[in-house]
């Protein structure tokens, strides 16, 4: 007699619904990539200075101040160094995202109701991972990765489920002979 192994849920997921969450965890993964390696970036190349220099550059005359006094781009930059790289490397990897599930994970057309819908349900996720974070260091004493792991696992969960349910129930399809033809 061969015994089959039973996986959990196994019975309620077809096989269509597994490639979608693995397209799912694909592209996720790809766009933390992104976030980290923007992250390294920022800090360990362009670093508080370069990114001073380059807005300056953008918002200041080329004479800059002309006081010899660091700028007030540079006092702003100096003061908020660690939250704008996390912003810019977010934004960075929501990129990825956004494109991503729409062409690989849900293979639904791009839309600006898809991008306000995907951008709130990331925001969201990152809401609540800094939540559950907090709260696992406060009320349960845990540190480390512990807390970072376990709340990146239950807010991919509740981000998938909130793009598939949501962001992208009612977008239209991708034409998969667009797809298979090299997207023409």
């Amino acid at each position: 007699m061969s015994q089959t192994l039973s996986v959990p849920f196994a019975d309620r997921i077809n096989k269509q619904e597994l490639l979608r969450i693995l397209r799912f965890l694909f592209v996720g993964g790809l766009a933390t990539l992104v976030d980290l390696m923007m992250t390294v970036f920022l800090v360990s190349f362009l670093g508080c200075d370069g990114l001073t220099g380059f807005l300056e550059s953008v918002f200041l005359s080329h004479e800059g101040t002309g006081s010899g006094q660091p700028s007030e781009i540079h006092l702003f930059v100096e003061e908020y160094f660690e939250e704008m790289v996390s912003v810019i490397s977010f934004m960075t990897a929501f990129g990825v995202s956004f494109f991503g599930h729409c062409r690989v994970t849900f293979r639904k057309k791009k839309s600006l109701s898809v991008f306000i819908k995907l951008i709130t349900v990331s925001l969201a996720g990152l809401w609540l991972r800094t939540i559950i974070i907090f709260a696992m260091k406060s009320m349960l004493g845990w540190q480390g990765y512990l807390p970072v792991i376990s709340a990146m696992l239950i807010v991919t969960v509740s981000t998938y489920i909130g793009s598939k349910y949501w962001v992208f129930r009612k977008a239209g399809d991708i034409d998969d002979n667009r797809l298979s033809n090299g997207m023409k």
